[in-house]
């Protein structure tokens, strides 16, 4: 295993003298290092564990090295891996072919040592630009779909999880229960204590209710002071028990917020899937939570009977 900040290298080459001092060179310039003297074993390793940088012979044994090439630029996985060309031709056609077909330099033979060591450099710099995008572009896929202050997912995401259990149902034949919950008199709380309370309110709410829930069950913050549960595989008197561990998981212990220990409640509407479109099935719920703060909240309220039939 590489470690950390060791680039792994992989030299396709055929011959043994040149392969054993490729591998000899980058080795001793801190790289961890696998040799192949044909393709298929080339992509067998690339398979086990994806290198940083292959050097690829263009006449490679068994599969040559432009099938090679085609292989790997045909795997996305495999976008990042930067591969250099070996070739003993100084023909420009072959060389811009093999650039065209996504090679990301080509190293003439016999190598000479400076060189390697600059295209190395050079393939580096670019694999972890590359590498710096992907992450970045993880990163803003992540926050897309995560509310920023609680880590839940945000009320898009959870919009498509809830379409996807429904969809569930409708194919399965599944029981979909969903909760509504609110945080009981959350405005006051804000304007006593300062929003930046709140959002700690927010936070440990958030994670008391996930201490609530069953692997497999899905939270997301719905906006304000809302969230919304959806528990698959649960039927009424499942919903009702839940509904009572959410409330109770926030009701058990007060609140303590920069030296202010407060006590905190949420109200509970939940509903059951019964052939419901999502903005049905939501409306149901709601109108069980405006039920439950009616009742006086640190309630649990159900809306009409349902499941999947």
């Amino acid at each position: 295993m590489a470690q950390p900040g060791q680039h792994v290298v992989l030299v396709a080459e055929t011959s043994d003298a040149t392969r054993a001092q490729l591998l000899s060179q980058l080795e001793a310039h801190g790289h961890r290092v696998a040799g192949a003297g044909d393709g298929e074993q080339a992509l067998a390793l690339v398979a086990r564990e994806p290198p940083d940088v292959v050097l690829l012979d263009d006449d490679l044994a068994g599969l040559d090295g432009m099938t090679v090439l085609d292989r790997l630029r045909a795997d996305p996985g495999l976008a990042a891996v930067a591969v250099i060309i070996l070739t003993d031709s100084s023909d420009p056609q072959r060389l811009v072919g093999a650039l065209r077909r996504g090679a990301d330099d080509v190293l003439r033979r016999p190598v000479d040592p400076a060189e390697l060591d600059a295209r190395m450099m050079s393939a580096l710099r670019v694999k972890g630009l590359h590498d710096a995008l992907l992450e970045a572009n993880r990163r803003l896929a992540r926050q897309a779909l995560t509310d920023d202050l609680t880590g839940l997912a945000n009320r898009r995401h959870g919009g498509h999880q809830l379409g996807r259990e429904i969809a569930l149902c409708v194919r399965h034949g599944r029981l979909l229960a969903l909760m509504h919950v609110d945080v009981d008199h959350f405005k006051a709380i804000n304007d006593t204590h300062g929003h930046q309370a709140g959002d700690q309110v927010l936070i440990e709410v958030a994670r008391r209710l996930l201490a609530g829930m069953r692997g497999g069950d899905e939270l997301a913050r719905w906006g304000g002071d809302e969230f919304v549960a959806l528990l698959p595989d649960t039927d009424e008197a499942g919903a009702l028990r839940a509904a009572e561990r959410l409330r109770t998981a926030v009701a058990a212990s007060p609140i303590e917020v920069a030296g202010t220990v407060l006590d905190v409640t949420v109200s509970v509407g939940w509903a059951h899937w019964s052939d419901d479109t999502p903005d049905d099935l939501l409306a149901r719920a709601d109108k069980a939570l405006y039920m439950a703060k009616e009742a006086g909240r640190d309630q649990v309220f159900p809306a009409a009977d349902g499941g999947c039939d």
